[in-house]
C-alpha cells in the first residue's frame, strides 16, 4: 500500500568476507512473485538509488539504533537489486559476521515504501517504484514481519538447529543475538513438529511423529541449558 512502510525479505547473500567485514549479494529479486503476491520488477529502485544512495542504510535486524555500515555499492543488475557493504566493528556487527559464517544468515529483508504499483484482477500486485530506506539482515525467524515460511524436509531443519546450538555454545555473542538465536530455535522446535506430523500423513510406512522428533531431541535438548538472564 502506497505511503505505508513495508518490509520484505526477499535477498540472498553471495559472498562474505569475514577478514574484510565485507558482505555482497542481493536485497531483492526481479519477477519472482513472494509469499504477499507482489512482484517486484526492475527499475523499482533506481530513483532511491540516484536520488537518495547515502540515506539507505545497511541495520540489523531492521533496527534503526543499531547499523551494520553503509552500503558501497547497490545497483540494479537483471536479477535484482545488488549490494556490497562494509559491516562496521561493533558488537552486533561482530556478531552479524559470525552469523554469516556460520552459514545461519543467508538472506536479507529491506524496509520501503511502495510508491507506483499496478494490481491485476488476480490479484498479484507488480510494483514498479519504492522509496528504499534499508537492507537488513535478519536472524532466522526473528523479526515478526519477516517470518520464516518453513523448511522442505527434516534434514534442512537438523541442520539449521545444529548451526544455532553449535554458535550458541562457542560464539562469544551479544545477550540480543543470544535472545534472538533462542527464539529460532524455539520456533524450530514447534516447526520440526508439524512437519514430522505432516510427513507422517503422507506415507503410512513411515514412523510417527513423536518417533521422527527423537532425532531431534539431542539437540533440541541443548537448547534448556541456554538461559537468558
Amino acid at each position: 500500500m502506497k505511503g505505508i512502510l513495508e518490509l520484505k525479505n526477499t535477498g540472498s547473500v553471495s559472498d562474505v568476507d569475514v577478514k574484510s567485514r565485507i558482505v555482497s549479494g542481493y536485497l531483492s529479486s526481479f519477477d519472482n512473485i513472494d509469499s504477499d503476491n507482489d512482484i517486484i520488477v526492475k527499475g523499482a529502485f533506481q530513483k532511491s538509488i540516484n536520488e537518495r544512495f547515502s540515506s539507505i542504510f545497511f541495520l540489523y535486524q531492521h533496527d534503526w539504533s543499531k547499523p551494520l555500515g553503509k552500503f558501497k555499492t547497490l545497483q540494479e543488475d537483471q536479477k535484482g537489486l545488488y549490494f556490497e557493504a562494509e559491516i562496521v566493528e561493533t558488537s552486533y556487527g561482530v556478531d552479524q559476521l559470525k552469523l554469516y559464517e556460520s552459514g545461519l544468515v543467508n538472506e536479507h529483508s529491506i524496509g520501503f515504501q511502495t510508491i507506483k504499483s499496478d494490481t491485476a484482477t488476480s490479484g498479484t500486485r507488480t510494483i514498479k517504484e519504492v522509496k528504499l530506506y534499508e537492507g537488513s539482515a535478519v536472524t532466522l525467524g526473528a523479526n515478526s514481519q519477516t517470518p520464516f515460511t518453513g523448511f522442505k524436509s527434516q534434514t534442512q531443519q537438523k541442520d539449521a538447529i545444529s548451526k544455532i546450538v553449535t554458535l550458541m555454545k562457542n560464539g562469544n555473542l551479544t545477550d540480543d543475538t543470544f535472545i534472538q538465536l533462542e527464539l529460532a530455535l524455539k520456533m524450530l522446535q514447534s516447526e520440526a513438529y508439524e512437519l514430522g506430523k505432516t510427513e507422517n500423513t503422507q506415507s503410512k510406512n513411515e514412523p510417527s511423529a513423536d518417533t521422527q522428533m527423537k532425532a531431534y531431541e539431542p539437540l533440541l535438548n541443548t537448547l534448556t541449558s541456554f538461559k537468558i538472564n
